[in-house]
């Protein structure tokens, strides 16, 4: 039996070789030769750029014999055919077009075609430096006095300035987007790592946050330093045991950790969220065994939230257990997102679920002592990370992030609460993007503007930017724009914070992105409207 089926099989094989050999071509005889059914000509498209409802003519070839099969798309958006011969297709610009490459598809083949610019409502202004702009992330931008504006963040280049030394994560700007030179630059301007945030204080000068120990090369400054009006740090002067004398920060303490977010109160108390655990202050009154000056970093307990005086010095009326000398509990997690409110109130979002021990679904309210204000009706909150937080001018909140629900209600990354933490239900999104949401704007008619890391929203293909109407739908007209990335990879680059210049129909965006709508826009970009 064994060497009958040995003698089948070597028939088979004998077969196979028999019926390979056959084939003398040297072709694959399980290969099937798929033409293209229509090419498009190399910059085949004119006009090369238009408004919605424009007529545009495509070049190529094949396009009659497949006219009852072929779709052209603009940026996934389908156009209107107009008239179809073998070289050209006409068609009208779709409503929901965006600027990008123009597509073909005939069944299931897809064509890539020419760029074609759609104008529209949003327009790059393109006088702005913004090509110059920042060689790194911008993280914070804050209006000033005279029209000027605050930049932070992880870059040492501004407006391609010649400055020895670099504009180190700390800049001052016109209201133009250049670079306000008569601000403090030079090799002792800038931290050792980078700027995340700012606030001016009552007097006029400057507070700035973010993760660095040194500034200006004045050691011990940590993570939060205070600016005088022209850029400089504020120091002072200390004497050592030894009788010498040293410049230090003017602020008392700071935070070992990432400030996030600084809010600066009427009476110049500072608030500082972030990802730090601890205050620390450092003193200078330590003399070493040898007899030689000595510093040591005294720190206390606080847990991503604290509170400081003026000058620096920690705020133990603030969320602090006098009895065990440190800060309470607070979030059980990083505190991504913080906003003070205008009575007072913080508002604090992130990944955390409790706040001094009771349940507080990733968002939260405290009161102006720093504990949880219990009437705020979060119920379940987020299912998963709130990112930022938004107020609108009638004090409902725009929350975004990676969540898929709020207190149960489906809300795909992006939601509207009621003052009092509600959910919203007359702003809705169906899909929403297929990414996670990071920044929401509002404007001045109440459009809302959103950014993250996606290239969809609600099924229209669009890059890191979208603007929803007040109710949650996609506009119908301020979504034409190539959106926002990071060099070619359309689906990263976001945009950090966006501010409308008041009595202006423009605002400016600052972010981690190089280019707007498809032009070099670093880190910075005016958008006209």
């Amino acid at each position: 039996m064994g060497r009958c089926i040995f003698f089948i099989m070597m028939l088979f094989m004998v077969l196979a070789c028999k019926k390979e050999s056959v084939n003398t071509s040297g072709n694959d005889p399980y290969q099937e030769t798929v033409l293209p059914a229509i090419l498009i000509a190399k910059d085949g498209i004119s006009p090369a750029k238009g408004n919605v409802n424009d007529e545009v003519t495509i070049r190529g070839k094949g396009f009659l014999v497949n006219k009852d099969r072929l779709s052209v798309l603009f940026n996934g958006a389908k156009a209107d055919i107009v008239t179809v011969t073998d070289t050209t297709v006409r068609v009208r610009v779709p409503a929901a077009a965006a600027t990008g490459n123009v597509a073909a598809q005939v069944g299931q083949q897809y064509f890539f075609g020419p760029f074609f610019r759609v104008t529209g409502v949003f327009e790059m202004d393109t006088l702005f430096p913004g090509n110059r702009g920042a060689n790194n992330a911008i993280f914070d931008i804050v209006p000033v006095e005279d029209n000027k504006y605050l930049i932070t963040g992880a870059f040492d280049n501004y407006d391609n300035a010649n400055i020895d030394g670099g504009v180190n994560r700390v800049a001052r700007i016109n209201h133009d987007g250049t670079l306000d030179r008569s601000f403090t630059y030079g090799k002792k301007t800038g931290t050792n790592s980078y700027a995340t945030t700012a606030a001016m204080l009552p007097d006029g000068k400057y507070v700035v946050g973010g993760g660095f120990s040194n500034y200006e090369n004045t050691a011990y400054v940590n993570s939060i330093a205070r600016l005088y009006k022209n850029g400089a740090l504020e120091t002072r002067n200390i004497t050592l045991p030894s009788g010498k004398s040293q410049v230090v920060s003017v602020l008392n303490g700071g935070v070992s950790g990432q400030v996030s977010k600084l809010f600066v109160q009427a009476d110049g108390k500072m608030i500082a969220t972030g990802n730090f655990r601890y205050y620390v202050q450092p003193d200078f009154n330590l003399v070493t065994t040898g007899g030689l000056d000595s510093m040591h970093l005294d720190s206390i307990q606080v847990n991503n939230l604290v509170r400081l005086h003026p000058d620096g010095s920690l705020d133990s009326s603030y969320n602090y257990d006098l009895a065990n000398h440190r800060g309470r509990e607070g979030a059980n997690g990083f505190i991504t997102a913080s906003l003070l409110l205008p009575d007072g109130k913080l508002l604090i979002a992130g990944n955390f679920t409790r706040y001094n021990g009771q349940a507080a679904p990733r968002i939260a309210r405290l009161l102006s002592d720093g504990s949880l204000d219990a009437t705020f009706n979060s119920g379940s909150g987020g299912d998963y990370g709130i990112y930022s937080l938004t107020r609108q001018p009638d004090g409902k909140l725009l929350i975004t992030g990676a969540f898929n629900s709020y207190n149960g209600q489906k809300c795909p990354r992006v939601a509207r609460l009621q003052e009092d933490g509600s959910y919203d239900p007359s702003f809705r999104v169906d899909k929403g993007a297929n990414g996670n949401i990071f920044n929401a704007a509002v404007m001045p008619g109440g459009e809302i503007i959103l950014s993250g890391t996606f290239d969809e929203f609600e099924g229209l293909r669009r890059n890191n930017f979208i603007v929803l109407q007040p109710d949650g739908k996609v506009h119908p007209a301020y979504n034409t724009s190539g959106g926002i990335s990071l060099g070619e990879n359309a689906v990263t680059g976001a945009l950090a914070r966006i501010i409308q210049q008041p009595g202006e129909r423009a605002m400016i965006a600052v972010g981690s992105f190089t280019r707007y709508d498809f032009r070099a826009s670093n880190r910075i970009v005016r958008i006209k409207y």
